[in-house]
């Protein structure tokens, strides 16, 4: 079987709009929460989140013709996405018509693809005032009828749809290959990434740019956030709001952002030469199948997820360093999350580091999983860990160094060789995705 390694990475997040920006500020344990400034917040019960700041999408000659298809998450993906591109080599300068230099893919169109976790979009009030005000006084569809048929509103759809993201990077690029978008809540770039690995592993691609973005930042989404009682309600001390694993723990952070791979067959990575960050060994999916909003209490679909992914691999319990947790700084999904890790690698693990940076990222829902693996990928690049801010008072009964407060750096004599990745979300789906060190063999990995 083919395997499959990663050769570029992009990001933007409330670290910074950048992979390095954003893997400093995690690391030195920084906080990306503050006021909401999208919208007008003062009577919301929740006030903060962690916005993307200071971003512009950079010109490109592709982008005039599809500026109308753009929505905010989309924008982050599209910068995420040119940032790994760019990253992997796999990108050639050559001179265009109107003499501006112009980049094309070094690469086989046909097994070129796109993978990407989604959210339902970012559609504003404002967006939906102008659809209400097509309206007749008496409430009929009249009017509504009109509009449609003029198709005055018809962008709206188009830049909130799941699948805009993926069609606007395919054909910035002309991937011809495999084009998946994956939808299902905070597990989506997890599983995005997954699907992608393996679709090179069959032959079905070469290449495949894989990852996600999504904002809950903006009023609706935030609002049905808030209604299901999911947020926390620090409004006094943003910053100390995220506190996964932590006694006090009162609901998660929203946020924003985007994290792009790019995930390429190993034989042709080496034969070109190309930069490898680490190898993506491991997948594992799985439908908890309990209820929409809750975990089951025995963790059996997270167990399941991460039990493949390790089997996939070719590796043991053992041989995994770092587990980046899901750890959303809910009630339920900590304790279950912490009940699961223990029962796939053991209950006195103290040399396994379990941390949580959505303590100072926040939740990117389905940018999330994407993300977080990034930030795996480069703890087995720099041989350190990110820390799990805000632990004060850890959970009971989970005895793992959940890397409380400061980042863990590994050394020579016991390095850092594998890592894994959580993901779960709403509805049930469960994602583990695993990686390791370049040039580390399956089922030989020491810590």
């Amino acid at each position: 079987m083919r395997r499959v390694v990663i050769t570029g990475i992009g990001a933007v997040s409330p670290q910074g709009n950048d992979r390095e920006s954003t893997w400093a500020g995690v690391c030195a344990g920084r906080s990306g929460a503050g006021p909401i400034t999208q919208f007008e917040a003062s009577t919301w019960p929740v006030k903060f989140a962690c916005e993307v700041r200071d971003f512009k999408l950079q010109a490109d000659a592709y982008l005039p013709q599809h500026q109308k298809y753009l929505n905010r998450p989309s924008e982050f993906g599209l910068a995420a996405a040119h940032e790994a591109m760019m990253d992997s080599g796999l990108l050639e300068t050559q001179p265009a018509a109107d003499g501006h230099a112009e980049t094309a893919l070094s690469c086989d169109p046909e097994l070129f693809g796109i993978s990407i976790g989604a959210g339902i979009g970012a559609v504003s009030p404002k967006e939906l005032a102008s659809m209400l005000r097509s309206l007749a006084a008496d409430g009929s569809y009249a009017e509504l009828g009109r509009v449609v048929q003029d198709q005055t509103e018809s962008r709206i759809f188009l830049r909130n749809h799941p699948g805009t993201l993926a069609y606007l990077l395919s054909a910035r690029w002309n991937a011809q290959g495999p084009v998946t978008t994956v939808h299902t809540a905070c597990a989506s770039s997890g599983q995005s990434i997954g699907q992608a690995m393996l679709q090179i592993q069959r032959g079905e691609a070469d290449v495949i740019l894989a990852g996600g973005a999504d904002s809950l930042a903006g009023e609706l989404l935030l609002a049905g956030f808030c209604l299901l009682g999911a947020l926390s309600r620090r409004n006094d001390d943003p910053k100390k709001a995220s506190r996964p694993f932590d006694r006090d723990r009162d609901g998660f952070v929203a946020s924003e952002g985007a994290a792009m791979l790019v995930l390429e067959n190993r034989d042709r990575a080496i034969a070109r030469g190309a930069k490898i960050y680490a190898e993506i060994a491991g997948f594992g999916e799985t439908e908890s199948a309990f209820r929409i909003t809750d975990l089951p209490p025995d963790g059996r679909g997270t167990v399941e997820a991460m039990q493949q992914a390790i089997e996939m691999a070719g590796l043991t319990p053992e041989d995994v360093g770092y587990i980046n947790a899901h750890g959303t700084s809910t009630e339920v999904n900590d304790r279950v999350e912490c009940h699961a890790v223990q029962r796939v690698f053991g209950e006195q693990r103290m040399d396994l580091c379990v941390s949580s940076t959505k303590s100072t990222t926040g939740h990117l829902i389905s940018a999330a999983g994407a993300l977080e693996l990034m930030f795996c990928v480069l703890a087995l690049r720099d041989q350190k860990v990110p820390p799990t801010m805000n632990l004060d008072h850890p959970i009971p009964g989970c005895a793992f160094d959940f890397v409380a407060h400061r980042e863990k750096v590994f050394t020579n004599e016991k390095p850092l060789r594998a890592a894994l990745s959580n993901s779960i979300g709403f509805g049930g789906s469960n994602s583990a995705v695993l990686v390791k060190a370049h040039g580390t063999p399956s089922a030989q990995v020491t810590l």
